[in-house]
């Protein structure tokens, strides 16, 4: 999650919007605690009933989905991703960097 922190600093002025979707079944409470304590600020809804796991059919976690400004997912993947690798940050640039509209 310090990664993740990491790219939400990076790229929170770019148009980019970095959120974990918490399955907890403790619910928010927990979630938001866990969250505050660590110093996290990117978005982080709790779906305790799994209505968005299951809309976009998650079979486990992590998962991670990326979605352009136009709403599309261009890409996913399950388990642990580095969002400090180059690879992932050179990523969101060119995503970034794609016109608008």
């Amino acid at each position: 999650m310090p990664s993740v922190q990491r790219v939400h600093e990076a790229f929170k002025d770019k148009d980019v919007v970095v959120l974990a979707v918490s399955v907890d079944g403790g619910g928010e409470k927990v979630v938001k605690s866990f969250i505050a304590k660590r110093g996290y600020t990117f978005a982080t809804p709790v779906d305790a009933r799994m209505e968005v796991a299951r809309e976009f059919g998650v079979r486990g976690v992590p998962t991670t989905y990326v979605i352009n400004r136009h709403g599309a997912i261009v890409a996913h993947g399950f388990g642990p991703v580095d969002f400090d690798s180059p690879a992932f940050v050179q990523y969101l640039q060119t995503l970034v960097a794609e016109p608008r509209g």
